[in-house]
């Protein structure tokens, strides 16, 4: 499968606000194989406890390890946090799912046990052919395995200096890597619901969906620029359109270079 499918695919979800995109009940298709919809998990899952206010602001100011576990053993004897968390959709009603699945991620915010242990997880629960788009995470780097028997197609770009994507196919209990900062994805290709745990080594790993934030969030002029000016953009001329795109630093936006009589 060719990357390119994957970044149409991306610069496609871009409309939408979360990284897997907003939530839509699909049907099965009568014209290719029959899938079925759903997520996987506990459907009656109770949701995780809700912490307090400030908790983890006072655990991370705690004096001492020992302190900051006293005062985690008052909050769990008060049942406002848990030893456990859930990473059944169930559980966390307070994600939004996308078209393509939804991402149940444990934090220091959410888990506050997890506060000074640099690290945290993430459940990621896929429809049949859902895709996590491109995204990086700007202080973890991630280890994602597949815990269903399904095949999940990803892959990742390093930086500028090395811009060659790293692709491999995981099956169940197969995993691999996704340094920190890369650019990097993950498809299911099946035609059924799947899920991967990723392990990520901070307790708040941060996320940055690229295409979404690039072409919805920033200047609508900067990213015209950056774009090489295209008329259009759709599956017939992508691959013009990439070979547009300018390398960085971009020549400018097209109001300064009118202003300048500069031609573009």
């Amino acid at each position: 499968m060719h990357s390119t499918t994957f970044l149409v695919a991306a610069f496609a979800a871009a409309a939408y606000a979360s990284p897997m995109g907003p939530s839509n009940g699909s049907q099965n298709s009568t014209n290719g194989p029959s899938y079925t919809t759903g997520l996987l998990g506990n459907p009656t899952a109770a949701p995780n406890p809700t912490p307090n206010l400030g908790v983890v602001a006072e655990l991370l100011t705690a004096d001492s390890t020992v302190n900051r576990f006293r005062e985690l053993q008052a909050e769990i004897a008060a049942g406002d946090v848990s030893l456990k968390f859930d990473f059944n959709p169930a559980a966390n009603p307070g994600v939004t799912p996308g078209m393509g699945g939804q991402v149940d991620l444990a934090n220091r915010a959410n888990f506050p046990i997890l506060t000074g242990l640099g690290i945290s997880a993430a459940g990621i629960f896929f429809q049949p052919c859902g895709l996590n788009t491109p995204h990086i995470h700007p202080r973890a780097t991630e280890f994602l395995t597949v815990v269903t028997d399904s095949n999940i197609f990803s892959g990742f770009v390093l930086e500028n200096g090395l811009t060659a994507e790293f692709n491999t196919t995981l099956t169940q209990f197969q995993g691999t890597v996704f340094p920190q900062g890369s650019i990097h994805f993950q498809q299911n290709l099946d035609c059924k619901p799947a899920v991967a745990i990723a392990g990520l080594n901070s307790e708040d790993p941060g996320a940055s969906s690229i295409a979404q934030n690039f072409i919805v969030n920033l200047d609508a002029d900067i990213v015209d620029a950056t774009l090489g000016f295209p008329k259009q953009i759709d599956g017939s001329n992508f691959a013009q359109f990439k070979k547009n795109i300018p390398l960085s630093l971009a020549k400018g936006v097209e109001e300064c270079l009118i202003r300048c009589h500069i031609p573009y």
